[in-house]
């Protein structure tokens, strides 16, 4: 019989696609591979530039391929809103109650795999970085727009009772804004500020970023869903040191 491991996946944007790529420094997607190592496989399904109109249509086809007779998803991170949240003029827009909508379907099709779901509301946005090369599309987000769908995404993970990772709050929280200070990355404010050490182009992230998402992710399954935490959902396979003959390995193969 095939070692059957269950599976962890992230699902999102061009976030979720590039959580991966160690140029930028620490990194999400090594995080949660590493975290739930000989425990769950974790799988990448991030599309740069997707929103959560596209999300719905994929997520059922998505969970099939990962299900199996043997082995299934059991848990979900799912990270959109950073494109949903664009001007209504943009062509990523989603209308707000639209998003949550979305959201919702995607937790419905969650459960009836029997899934867990994290779902991860999008971050806060630096104009100034974003507008560098791309003067055309400067007034396509703001900051504030994020924190809207931020908000919504709230809303719908308290209305649904499962577990929620608000980004925007966490990440300004982390470089040290607090409520009623002026809000980093609006473009009447001065280019010079926290989010630059956060963000690569200004949407998104750097090592500082997709930390403040691990640790709060981990952070989310610990308080929700316990029985899924990596310190205490159990390896594959003994331990080498429990193997005190070939013949246990084979037993546990069995």
């Amino acid at each position: 019989m095939a070692i059957a491991f269950d599976k962890v996946l992230l699902f999102g944007d061009s976030i979720t696609q590039y959580a991966y790529n160690q140029d930028n420094g620490f990194c999400f997607g090594p995080a949660m591979q590493n975290a739930y190592c000989r425990k769950f496989d974790v799988i990448q399904r991030g599309f740069g530039g997707y929103n959560s109109n596209h999300a719905v249509i994929m997520v059922d086809k998505i969970i099939e391929q990962e299900t199996t007779p043997t082995s299934k998803i059991k848990l979900m991170v799912v990270f959109f809103g950073t494109n949903d949240s664009v001007v209504p003029e943009a062509v990523q827009h989603v209308p707000i109650l639209r998003y949550k909508d979305n959201l919702r379907k995607i937790a419905s099709s969650a459960e009836k795999a029997g899934a867990k779901i994290v779902i991860v509301g999008p971050g806060p946005y630096n104009h100034h970085q974003w507008v560098i090369g791309r003067e055309d599309r400067a007034i396509e987000r703001t900051t504030l727009r994020a924190r809207e769908y931020c908000d919504a995404a709230i809303e719908v993970a308290k209305e649904l009772n499962v577990a929620m990772v608000p980004l925007w709050y966490l990440i300004m929280a982390d470089l040290g804004w607090k409520e009623g200070d002026p809000v980093y990355g609006l473009a009447e404010l001065p280019a010079k500020n926290p989010l630059t050490s956060y963000l690569n182009d200004g949407l998104h992230y750097l090592g500082k970023a997709y930390r403040v998402e691990f640790n709060n992710v981990i952070a989310a399954i610990k308080e929700t869903y316990p029985e899924l935490d990596p310190a205490t959902v159990t390896e594959k396979l003994p331990t080498w040191d429990k193997i005190s003959s070939l013949d246990v390995l084979k037993a546990a193969l069995e």
